[in-house]
């Protein structure tokens, strides 16, 4: 028995007319998450008049593994292919097609594995994984909205979720001048509730610097000592700004008055 690994290109090859599976489509039904990996062998024959050998498997999702036999399949003969597949951290309906090469990847044949995922309960830490305390639990610390340039706006969603038996109030308060920067607050979350507050910053025309914010979470008025971090990056700062404000540089002749440079278009420096 040979595992192959997943090839990265789809050749141009003709489908096998020498190969037939007995079924093109098998379907798993309801598959239980916390079960773990499922398995079926599709079973085909050799129509042709020359022996056959499955020689390479392909499939664009990497969640499918593939066991072959690689001892050549005579006329009238018939082999199998084991498909297995992993439900982990995945929900609902899925549909994966395989090619399986044959005699040298010059032929191929189709088939596919299907069914429908019933997840299983995860610890919150896997998808939140922030514990700010009081039953708050943050997908980020970090906000990085990237280069923004003045009057652009971006927007960033901060994940939360309550894992208390509780509903708690969740507040979030902005350390400082907040100009630019918009949301609304979540306020009462059920228990177990899940939902996200959308954060959206303008960078203000008269704004130089990059821009740093301290967000405060607060749960039943209570503030907590883990705080977020929001930073936005000024596009007028990166490095090919900075170059061209560089080449206004002029030289003065020794002896002249003292020498202006230009760091970039908007802070000028005496030496």
């Amino acid at each position: 028995m040979v595992t192959f690994i997943f090839s990265d290109f789809l050749w141009s090859q003709t489908p096998s007319s020498a190969i037939s599976f007995e079924e093109r489509v098998y379907d798993f039904g309801n598959i239980v998450e916390k079960n773990g990996k499922v398995s079926h062998t599709f079973v085909f024959h050799n129509n042709g008049k020359e022996p056959v050998v499955i020689s390479n498997i392909y499939s664009g999702c990497g969640c499918i593994g593939q066991v072959v036999s690689k001892d050549p399949v005579k006329p009238g003969g018939k082999g199998t292919v084991a498909i297995s597949f992993s439900p982990e951290y995945k929900s609902g309906f899925f549909s994966k097609e395989v090619i399986v090469y044959s005699n040298k990847d010059q032929n191929y044949n189709r088939i596919w594995v299907q069914g429908t995922i019933t997840p299983s309960e995860h610890p919150i830490e896997d998808d939140y994984p922030y514990n700010f305390g009081n039953g708050l639990y943050l997908r980020l610390k970090v906000m990085a909205f990237g280069y923004l340039k003045p009057g652009e706006t971006k927007q960033m969603n901060l994940h939360y979720a309550n894992d208390s038996d509780k509903p708690i109030l969740l507040n979030f308060v902005i350390a400082g001048n907040a100009k630019g920067l918009k949301f609304a607050n979540p306020g009462k979350i059920p228990p177990k509730g899940k939902g996200l507050v959308a954060f959206a910053f303008t960078m203000p025309a008269s704004v130089r610097n990059d821009v740093v914010f301290t967000v405060y979470p607060y749960v039943n008025n209570k503030k907590l000592v883990d705080t977020i971090e929001v930073k936005i990056l000024n596009e007028i700062n990166l490095p090919q700004k900075r170059g061209k404000a560089e080449k206004l540089t002029k030289k003065e002749p020794s002896g002249s008055s003292p020498k202006i440079r230009l760091k970039s278009l908007y802070d000028v420096v005496t030496k």
